[in-house]
C-alpha cells in the first residue's frame, strides 16, 4: 500500500480518516497520546489499514523533534508523502505577549514545521521521490490586530514552500501548501465568522486528491483566493475599519 504521515487533530483528522479509506498506511502524530491511539485503532479497525500513533509536541525541544522523525521513518516501510497540517492560534496573541508565549506559537506554526520538512525532504530527494503538503491560513494574506504572530508565522511558511519549490524543480520531489479559509474546528467553534467555515472532510478529499502531485499553492475552499485578492486591493484607509 501507499503510505503517509499527517497529524490528526482538525483538518489532519479528517485527513487520515481520508487517506486511511483511500488505502494509505499512515503515521499518524498529535500531542495528546490517548486520543491519539484511538483514532489511530479507530481508523484501522474501519479501513483495515496500519496506522501508527507517535504523539509529538511542535513546542518542545530539537531532540525530541528529531526521536519523532527518526521513529516516523523506521515505523512504515516506505513513506511516500507527509502532510503537516498544524496550527496553534492563542487567544492573546495581538503581537505584544510575552516571550514564551510568541516562541511558542512561532515554533508549532513555523519553526518546528520547518524542521521536520527538511527532514522528509532530506529523505526524498535520496529516492528522488515525495511530497511535503503544508498548511497554510488566510490570516498570513490579511493581516489583522488579532493572531498578530501566527499570521506572520504562517506567511513565512508560505515564503519557505515557494523557495523550496524552487530548489526543487524537477527533483522529483513535491511541496504543495494549502491556504485554509474558516474551518469548522475547535479554532472556529464559538466565534463570530463573517463568513461561513468549510467542512474539514471536504478540506481533506481536496487534499488527498492532489497527493501524488500536490498543487503548488491553492486556497481551500477555493474562492477564498479572490476573497483575498479583494483584501489585498484596499486602500489603508478602508482596511484599518475592516473587523473580520
Amino acid at each position: 500500500m501507499p503510505s503517509s504521515s499527517a497529524r490528526a487533530q482538525g483538518v489532519g483528522r479528517a485527513l487520515a480518516a481520508c487517506l486511511a479509506r483511500r488505502g494509505y498506511d499512515l503515521v499518524v502524530a498529535a500531542r495528546d497520546e490517548r486520543d491519539l491511539r484511538a483514532v489511530a485503532d479507530d481508523l484501522h479497525l474501519r479501513h483495515g489499514v496500519r496506522v501508527v500513533p507517535l504523539a509529538v509536541d511542535l513546542t518542545g525541544g530539537d531532540d525530541a523533534l528529531q526521536v519523532w522523525f527518526d521513529r516516523c521513518r523506521t515505523s512504515l516501510e516506505r513513506i511516500d508523502a507527509v502532510a503537516v497540517t498544524a496550527g496553534a492560534v492563542d487567544d492573546a496573541d495581538d503581537g505584544m505577549q510575552e516571550w514564551d508565549a510568541l516562541d511558542a506559537l512561532v515554533r508549532a506554526n513555523f519553526v518546528s514545521v520547518v524542521k521536520l520538512a527538511s527532514r522528509f525532504v532530506a529523505l526524498f530527494e535520496e529516492r528522488r521521490h515525495g511530497t511535503v503538503v503544508l498548511v497554510s491560513s488566510i490570516a498570513a494574506a490579511a493581516p489583522r490586530r488579532r493572531n498578530v504572530v501566527y499570521s506572520a508565522a504562517k506567511a513565512a511558511l508560505e515564503s519557505y514552500a515557494r523557495s523550496m519549490q524552487h530548489r526543487l524543480a524537477g527533483s522529483g520531489v513535491h511541496v504543495g501548501v494549502y491556504v485554509l479559509g474558516y474551518v469548522d474546528t475547535a479554532m472556529s467553534r464559538g466565534r463570530s465568522l463573517a463568513l461561513p467555515v468549510a467542512d474539514p472532510a471536504r478540506i481533506a478529499e481536496s487534499i488527498a486528491d492532489d497527493l501524488n502531485r500536490p498543487r503548488r499553492f491553492a486556497h481551500l475552499p477555493r474562492w477564498w483566493r479572490p476573497v483575498t485578492f479583494l483584501l489585498g486591493l484596499l486602500p489603508w484607509p478602508i482596511y484599518r475599519r475592516l473587523s473580520f
